[in-house]
C-alpha cells in the first residue's frame, strides 16, 4: 500500500548501524506529531491517510494511505528505523473495527514504509500488528452460571518486529514475532462458546494459541522489491478480523 517522499540521495544499500534498532516515537501532546526523542524526525498521520514526515522541523515527505477496504482507517505507528544512507522504514497502522451486541474488535495490520528521500516511497511488508476483540457470551443468569460469570469471550494479537543480523538486497533482515491469546481457555470464534462443557476456575485463565503464536524471519526480495517471510504466515482469522 502507501507511502512518502524524501532527500535526494542515491541509491545506496539501505543497511542499518551495528546493533541499531526501531526508535520510539512519543507525542508531546493530544495532537502532537509522534517525534524520535531528540525531536530531529517527526510523523503525522490522519485516520483519513494523511500522512507527512518533518526533520529538524522541516517538511521533508507526505503521502497519502491507500485504502484495501472501505472502512480502512489509518494510524502512524510509534517506532522508525533509521537506516545508514539516510532512508527510513516507517510503520503505518491499517485499523479495521466492528462493533457487535455486547462487544467489538479492533485489529491492527502494520504496513512497512521504506522512504528513500527524493524518492516515492514505498510498501516493502504487511503483516498483523495487533487486535483486540471481546465477544459477548452471557444472554441469561443461565449463561452467567455456565460461564462462571467470565461473559465475554477474549482475544489479542501482539507483534514485535526489530532488525536481525544479516542483510539481504542491501536491506537490513527483520524478525517478526507474534503472540496470540485467548480468554478463557479453549474458546475459538468458530464455535459456541455456550456449547463448550460448563466452565471451571481452573479454565478462568489467559491461554496461548499456539498455531498462531510464532516468528517470522524477513528477508528483503530484490526481485518484488519486498520484505519476504521465510515461510507463510498462518491466517488466524480468531485474530485478524474484525
Amino acid at each position: 500500500m502507501p507511502p512518502i517522499l524524501m532527500m535526494a540521495a542515491a541509491l545506496a544499500p539501505s543497511q542499518t548501524a551495528a546493533g541499531q534498532s526501531f526508535e520510539a516515537l512519543t507525542q508531546a501532546g493530544k495532537d502532537a506529531p509522534l517525534c524520535t526523542a531528540e525531536g530531529g524526525l517527526c510523523v503525522t498521520g490522519t485516520r483519513d491517510g494523511a500522512f507527512a514526515i518533518t526533520r529538524d522541523g522541516k517538511p521533508v515527505a507526505q503521502w497519502t494511505a491507500k485504502k484495501e477496504q472501505d472502512d480502512d482507517r489509518f494510524l502512524a505507528l510509534p517506532s522508525v528505523l533509521r537506516l545508514s544512507d539516510g532512508s527510513v522504514l516507517v510503520g503505518v497502522g491499517v485499523r479495521r473495527t466492528q462493533m457487535y451486541s455486547g462487544g467489538n474488535a479492533e485489529v491492527i495490520f502494520q504496513r512497512l514504509m521504506l522512504v528513500r528521500w527524493g524518492q516515492e516511497p514505498s510498501t516493502v511488508m504487511e503483516a498483523p500488528y495487533s487486535s483486540d476483540i471481546s465477544i459477548r457470551a452471557c444472554f441469561s443468569e443461565k449463561d452467567m452460571k455456565h460461564r462462571l460469570d467470565a461473559c465475554a469471550d477474549q482475544y489479542a494479537l501482539t507483534s514485535t518486529l526489530k532488525p536481525a543480523a544479516g542483510t539481504h538486497g542491501g536491506m537490513p533482515d527483520l524478525t517478526l514475532a507474534v503472540k496470540a491469546t485467548n480468554y478463557p481457555r479453549g474458546v475459538s470464534r468458530n464455535s459456541d462458546s455456550l456449547a463448550m462443557p460448563a466452565l471451571t476456575k481452573a479454565d478462568l485463565v489467559e491461554e496461548t494459541d499456539t498455531a498462531c503464536t510464532y516468528s517470522r524471519r524477513y528477508a528483503f526480495d530484490t526481485a518484488t522489491r519486498t520484505y519476504r517471510p521465510d515461510a507463510p504466515l498462518p491466517a488466524c482469522e480468531d485474530f485478524t478480523v474484525p
